[in-house]
């Protein structure tokens, strides 16, 4: 078996200046929760072990950050003004890039999923491009890879469908397309429910309709859509049908992730990661069936990952053993290349990374 590469394709990081839910931080942070403190990556090589991936002949390629749903304010005629918390976010990430983290976290972030209002008109997320770009600098807005505008808060099924089939949310799909950039979706059939991910299989469909494929939009489905973890019910059906009409269309990749936030108390409970990936075992055999290892990339979710999994010192190793056990012992017939896929290279072409 060929030696292992990683890039973790889902990875959050915060400064101690935003880990709070008051203006600048994050609304959903709340006092004394695991994640309302600092997160950088010093903090993530330490959770991913990283001395003890070296030792096991694994080579760390970095992460690809992807927003963190940071506070701003209802959107109005000054974007500086009320976009001040996405900003503040790239200011973050251009210190890690201009080496004010050290040099180790700068060549290690080497991709990023950056926030945009998706939800506003066309000439208002041109705006925030341009204003995004300047505040990154070169070097940073040469790493920022795509966007992400977080859908699964949206619980009025009636508010979500007319968003995502609005004619200016297609046009900032295309937009984002046009310009070679990817869109991460987060849609979420466990809390919010399948029909989700109905809605947004029929606007991927509607976003790439008489486009050429050099300017097609790429998607990026986070978290598996984060299914219920219940077999053989109507949702599991339900989820199965909509993710096989996603994985119909071109150019669209699914992160194996997220699922530590999703799964039963009594299976997390059994602290075994091959307990774990035996129970996991229906979704990711049918998304292997409809994506191919081609288009399915590894993400530990970290740090979401510590809130219900084996805490700050062991859930991102449980998650990539979890992975590593579905890709060797449930999945059949999957050569070094597909499983290199898994690992590292589907998120490689997705995002278009060195």
């Amino acid at each position: 078996m060929a030696p292992l590469r990683i890039i973790d394709s889902h990875t959050h990081l915060w400064p101690q200046s935003m880990s709070h839910a008051g203006e600048g931080g994050h609304t959903w942070m709340t006092p004394g929760m695991p994640l309302a403190k600092q997160h950088i990556l010093s903090d993530y090589y330490r959770a991913s072990k990283q001395d003890e991936l070296r030792k096991q002949d694994v080579t760390f390629a970095g992460v690809v950050y992807v927003e963190t749903d940071v506070r701003y304010d209802k959107p109005n005629g000054n974007l500086r003004s009320w976009a001040k918390g996405p900003l503040d976010e790239i200011r973050f990430l251009r210190d890690i890039v201009e080496v004010k983290y050290g040099e180790r976290d700068s060549q290690n972030l080497i991709g990023i999923v950056a926030w945009a209002p998706m939800d506003q008109p066309t000439n208002v997320l041109e705006d925030w491009l341009r204003v995004s770009e300047e505040t990154a600098g070169r070097e940073t807005w040469k790493r920022i890879k795509g966007f992400r505008f977080l859908l699964q808060f949206i619980h009025d099924q009636e508010e979500f469908e007319r968003l995502v089939w609005s004619d200016h949310f297609m046009r900032n799909l295309q937009l984002l397309g046009k310009r070679g950039f990817a869109f991460d979706i987060g849609v979420d059939q466990h809390s919010g429910g399948a029909w989700q991910l109905q809605a947004i299989a029929t606007a991927m469909e509607k976003a790439h309709l008489d486009i050429s494929e050099a300017e097609k939009v790429t998607f990026v489905i986070n978290h598996l859509c984060k299914p219920d973890f219940s077999p053989n019910g109507p949702e599991f059906r339900a989820w199965t049908k909509a993710t096989q009409v996603m994985a119909g269309w071109s150019k669209t990749y699914m992160k194996l992730s997220g699922g530590l936030s999703e799964l039963p108390d009594e299976v997390l409970a059994t602290k075994d990661a091959v307990s774990i990936a035996k129970h996991m075992e229906p979704w990711i055999k049918h998304v292997f069936a409809v994506f191919g290892p081609e288009r399915i990339m590894f993400g530990s979710d970290w740090p979401v990952c510590n809130v219900r999994g084996l805490g700050e010192e062991a859930s991102w190793t449980m998650w990539k053993e979890i992975v590593a056990d579905l890709i060797e012992n449930h999945i059949a017939d999957l050569s070094d290349a597909d499983r290199a896929s898994v690992w590292s290279e589907a998120a490689r072409r997705a995002y278009k990374l060195g």
